[in-house]
């Protein structure tokens, strides 16, 4: 059982470049919910967006709400008629709670769900609170073993590792597949390691900085390719997009060989994009957009992390979470892949 004495702090964002360290109650539980005691959270984009702008995409913040979504604790409480959950038992949440009835819920394609919730979103008014505080309270069904073995902060990159592992999926899967992926920020990196862990045959890279490419190549990429200086080729089976820069896009769909799939995973910035599509058609390119994850993709990425896929090249860094403001800065530079904060030492 938790000891209700303790505090709970949270990171909160108020607005652009404002975030604070804010103490909070702690989480009352309700039938069927997990208290978590969170130990590590990883800096996500949509985290920087909302420090960046006080928004993500048409979603602003109105109100002071708690970031983050990608998380790692330990139980500490259950509510009633949780089952089969052991006190101090290691655990990632899943921050999607679909409403499980709408058409694509009944689908399968809960990820694309007509009313969803996520930790840390903005979405929906009164804001989605995330799990950048000391406690979280998760659905059950929402919580996933972390493998023995596994250390947290491997464990705790399996969110974004999930959007990669249903961009993989979208794609009809990358089995011997010659592969291109456009950018190499933290998405990027995270999809040449799923992809290579899947079973794709050659992988090729390309950005516009340097250190990326560099380790992009540490968890896997054959080939890198320093956009605007190297000619990345074409004629590949699969193309992700995963900068969400208009140039980028364009000219990543005249890479891929007839007949073949351009995945969008990078959702672009600024003013619609205009796509080639006279390269497209003729070729009969699949074009494809790719959002977020499934619970059981979820489930498939911590499998993955599980079985040793060694994501250690891309954490830039480690910061207590009581300098939620500085890690917040770290992470918006771009020579930094992926952020953690600790919410266990104050």
């Amino acid at each position: 059982m938790a000891d209700h004495h303790e505090h709970n702090y949270a990171v909160v964002i108020h607005g652009a470049h404002d975030v604070r360290v804010e103490e909070r109650p702690t989480p009352v539980l309700g039938d069927g919910d997990v208290l978590v005691r969170v130990e590590l959270g990883g800096i996500c984009g949509s985290d920087l967006s909302y420090y960046r702008k006080g928004a993500v995409g048409d979603f602003k913040v109105v109100a002071p709400m708690i970031l983050g979504h990608e998380i790692v604790g330990h139980v500490r409480d259950a509510g009633s008629g949780v089952r089969g959950l052991d006190d101090g038992a290691h655990v990632l949440v899943d921050p999607s709670s679909p409403c499980g009835a709408c058409d694509r819920c009944r689908e399968g394609r809960s990820n694309i769900c007509e009313r969803p919730r996520f930790l840390g979103s903005a979405s929906t008014t009164p804001h989605t609170d995330g799990g950048f505080a000391s406690f979280v309270a998760a659905r059950r069904q929402n919580l996933v073993a972390v493998p023995e073995g596994t250390l947290s902060r491997q464990a705790v990159f399996a969110e974004p590792l999930a959007v990669t592992v249903h961009a993989i999926n979208r794609s009809g899967g990358v089995g011997g597949a010659r592969i291109l992926v456009v950018g190499a920020g933290p998405i990027g990196a995270l999809l040449v390691s799923s992809a290579g862990a899947m079973g794709a045959a050659e992988i090729t890279v390309t950005d516009l900085d340097e250190s990326r490419l560099e380790r992009a190549k540490q968890v896997g990429a054959h080939i890198t390719v320093l956009a605007g200086q190297q000619d990345a080729g074409n004629d590949y089976d699969l193309v992700f997009e995963a900068s969400g820069a208009a140039p980028a896009i364009q000219d990543a769909v005249t890479r891929v060989r007839r007949g073949g799939r351009f995945v969008m995973v990078g959702l672009p910035h600024g003013a619609p994009v205009a796509m080639p599509l006279s390269f497209a058609i003729p070729r009969e390119i699949d074009v494809v957009g790719s959002f977020r994850f499934n619970h059981g993709e979820f489930v498939q990425a911590v499998d993955l992390i599980g079985e040793g896929l060694d994501l250690s090249p891309l954490l830039s860094g480690t910061i207590a979470a009581a300098d939620a403001a500085n890690a917040f800065v770290v992470a918006d530079d771009p020579q930094s892949l992926k952020v953690q904060m600790d919410f266990r030492a104050r």
